[in-house]
């Protein structure tokens, strides 16, 4: 059986790491350079906590895939920093962890939640969940890229026609029949799926993520603190709807993005005018909410286009021989997806367990 992923972002990459344990022939086709699109940026949060039961569990079990993947790659890919989200949904993730028997805790003060930038009487809730961190991004697509490289096509996928049962990826290389497809190109997902008939939405906006320099903070007894936790910062108590996410990009460095409002981050400003307000707000907000930043300018930015309105969940839909994938947020199931999105492209049919 011959396969063609297209796409060698996480997801892409994940998938095609997965096939590896099945009988067939995979070429995962990418136009430009691995985990240069979506995935793009060296660091990333897992958190179990989410507003569902059923992500939840898909998240632990993602976990549990992380962990076999540390074994084997031999290097730490998941930290153990932990994960905060706090503001008005952080009960209901308390409440759908609970469910399913995941361990986590709910606090009213942030003062009982330290490693956290925040200032004194920054309101919550705030949730804590224990199994959260930050993902090696870099480090993770390296270990994926190099298990699969024999699978890698450096090639940019033009279109895929279907004819009966099979289907041919029609490349700058040339033309290749197979069997099965796994459309996993990102922000060319809907490009390429358009004319199957699958439904995958074109509507894209700009979001940016900054980094900024943390000051070296000293615990009571004069050593240096823990590394400071995950943050989805949810309350909206600095500016009305402005939320935010944030986390340790590296030793003294705190990367943070934040959630714009629509006229802020449409397509038609181009990616300099979004970036400008993208970065008006963040560094503002840097300097008036948060503590142990030493200097509210950026010293590194990362840039993406995402689709606006998906929220956590994974989206899949077939036609015939293709299989077309997307969503946001989705690095953190990488391990689940990918064996999930293998299992399906395999079978010719639909993952079973994706939330």
């Amino acid at each position: 059986m011959r396969i063609a992923v297209v796409g060698a972002g996480i997801v892409g990459l994940s998938t095609t790491y997965a096939l590896r344990r099945y009988p067939v022939s995979v070429r995962c086709y990418e136009a430009g350079t691995p985990m240069g699109g979506r995935s793009r940026g060296g660091t990333r949060i897992f958190r179990l906590a989410h507003t569902t039961s059923s992500l939840v569990r898909y998240a632990a079990r993602s976990r549990d895939g992380w962990t076999r993947w540390e074994r084997t790659a031999g290097r730490t890919l998941v930290g153990r920093e932990s994960t905060v989200v706090s503001g008005d949904d952080a009960a209901a993730r308390y409440a759908a962890m609970r469910a399913v028997g995941v361990r986590c805790g709910l606090y009213s003060d942030v003062a009982a939640v330290p490693g956290l930038p925040a200032r004194d009487g920054t309101p919550g809730p705030f949730l804590v969940d224990p199994a959260g961190g930050v993902i090696r991004a870099e480090a993770t697509g390296e270990y994926l890229a190099a298990a699969v490289r024999r699978s890698l096509q450096l090639d940019a996928v033009q279109r895929i026609t279907v004819r009966g049962d099979t289907a041919t990826i029609h490349s700058a290389g040339g033309a290749w029949e197979c069997d099965s497809v796994l459309i996993a190109a990102g922000t060319g997902t809907a490009a390429l799926a358009g004319p199957l008939g699958l439904r995958v939405p074109a509507e894209l906006e700009h979001a940016f993520r900054f980094t900024f320099p943390l000051a070296a903070t000293a615990g009571p007894d004069g050593g240096l603190l823990p590394p400071l936790r995950c943050w989805i910062e949810r309350s909206g108590s600095w500016k009305d709807g402005f939320t935010s996410y944030g986390h340790l990009a590296g030793p003294g460095r705190w990367a943070i993005g934040g959630h714009l409002p629509a006229a802020d981050t449409a397509w038609g400003l181009g990616p300099e005018e979004a970036r400008r307000r993208a970065e008006s707000v963040v560094t503002t907000y840097v300097a008036e909410f948060l503590d142990d930043i030493v200097d509210p300018n950026p010293v590194d930015t990362v840039y993406c286009a995402v689709t606006p309105g998906l929220g956590d969940g994974v989206h899949v839909d077939r036609a015939g021989p293709v299989l077309a994938v997307w969503g946001e947020n989705l690095f953190k199931f990488a391990p689940a997806l990918g064996a999930d999105l293998a299992a399906a492209v395999a079978a010719r049919g639909l993952p079973d367990e994706v939330p």
